[in-house]
């Protein structure tokens, strides 16, 4: 194995990149995953490059390259190779247009449909790969025992069959929830909040238990940020204060731009006034086959203090999603733009972001800040994009803190 303290150059020997391959075959995961991926892989940087052959869920060969006429070709500079070979990136990261350096050619169709190939093959490059959780590392604390009374009720919303769940009295937390999930992502919020506040959460049109639209999916955060404002309108919801994540991280900041001096707090938790990320290609990959794609992604986002099991619900919840409603979501995500109506927000406004979250970056969310007056920043260490998931209760505290100073008169 390589150490982590001193990146290796590469190129680096045939007798290492053999060790290479000697893991991935030992890897059951990559097994399962390549059985039915046939062909020729190459990495190239420079003047250099190594080419794996992978047959029935082994590589077979692998040493220099020769002549061309490989599958696929991940190409990219010294300098990225060494971050994958220290831990410091992994494939969904590096081949992130705006992120990561490496660039897919060849038939990047099949190396897109089969990317937990290629990101258990990266994952292997590395002793310590990103998002890797050794036994004695830290962790963030179990949440509490489920005890709150949580009631799940539907409303009819514009039409639409609306599912929604609620604990608690008092001053109401309305919380909408991230990309290709539902009501599910903010249990914790609502068993651990809702002895100090009326916690709601709603599944939006199309996920969950709610009906899809009848005109089709929202592709646009304006469509979503209407039905927000008219499910509180029809639930009679007097100044709630709004909690969203992801794509809905991004829409709560619409919301308070929409309207300003509705609601009395916003908490952003890995949102931000601008996300330019995905392009028609990557988004009709999705529509084909995105639980692969969005499973894989997720685990990449997730931070280093999230243990497994909080790591596997997050995947299992997305999974629970249609490829038609992730690419829907992705598509609102990836044309937000509202940086010129920031400046309409006056209420308090809290950006909490998990740290090793690299979608959403700390450059993002310092700009969003700097377009909100008074808006400040909270950052949960070894944490990723699913903050309520991976670490709820530093994320509760965190939220019940902000909300307490809120003055809500």
């Amino acid at each position: 194995m390589i150490a982590t303290s001193t990146p290796p150059a590469v190129p680096l020997s045939d007798e290492w990149w053999a060790a290479l391959a000697d893991r991935v075959n030992a890897d059951p995961r990559w097994r399962l995953a390549s059985r039915y991926f046939d062909g020729r892989i190459r990495f190239e940087w420079e003047t250099e490059a190594i080419v794996f052959e992978a047959r029935g869920g082994r590589i077979v060969t692998v040493g220099s390259a020769g002549p061309r006429g490989d599958t696929v070709t991940v190409a990219g500079p010294r300098s990225e190779w060494e971050a994958l070979i220290d831990g410091r990136t992994d494939w969904f990261r590096a081949t992130t247009p705006g992120l990561g350096e490496l660039v897919i050619s060849g038939d990047v169709v099949t190396a897109m449909r089969n990317s937990n190939t290629f990101w258990l093959l990266f994952e292997a490059l590395s002793e310590a790969p990103r998002g890797s959780r050794s036994d004695d590392a830290p962790r963030s604390p179990e949440p509490l025992e489920m005890t709150a009374d949580i009631v799940g009720r539907y409303a009819v919303v514009n039409g639409i069959r609306t599912y929604y769940e609620e604990a608690g009295d008092g001053p109401i937390l309305l919380c909408l929830h991230a990309a290709a999930q539902d009501t599910l992502m903010y249990r914790h919020v609502l068993n651990e909040l809702s002895d100090e506040f009326r916690v709601i959460a709603f599944d939006a049109p199309g996920h969950g238990k709610s009906s899809p639209p009848a005109e089709g999916l929202f592709t646009n955060t304006n469509q979503q940020a209407d039905f927000t404002e008219a499910f509180i309108r029809t639930l009679g919801l007097e100044a709630p204060a709004l909690l969203g994540c992801s794509f809905a991280g991004n829409e709560v900041l619409l919301l308070a731009a929409r309207n300003p001096g509705a609601y009395p707090a916003i908490v952003s938790a890995e949102g931000a006034d601008y996300t330019p990320r995905f392009p028609d290609f990557i988004l009709d990959m999705f529509a084909t086959d995105g639980h692969q794609l969005l499973n894989g992604w997720a685990r990449s986002l997730s931070g280093q203090r999230t243990p497994e099991t909080r790591l596997s619900e997050v995947v299992w919840q997305i999974s629970r999603s249609t490829t038609d409603v992730m690419k829907a979501d992705l598509t609102a995500y990836g044309t937000f733009d509202e940086r010129a109506a920031m400046g309409n927000i006056t209420a308090p406004v809290l950006l909490l972001r998990g740290e090793d979250d690299w979608l959403v970056t700390d450059e993002q969310v310092e700009q969003t800040r700097s377009r909100i007056a008074g808006s400040q920043i909270a950052r949960l260490a070894g944490t990723g994009h699913y903050p309520m998931i991976e670490n709820p209760r530093e994320f509760n505290e965190v939220v019940r803190v902000f909300l307490r100073k809120v003055d809500r008169r």
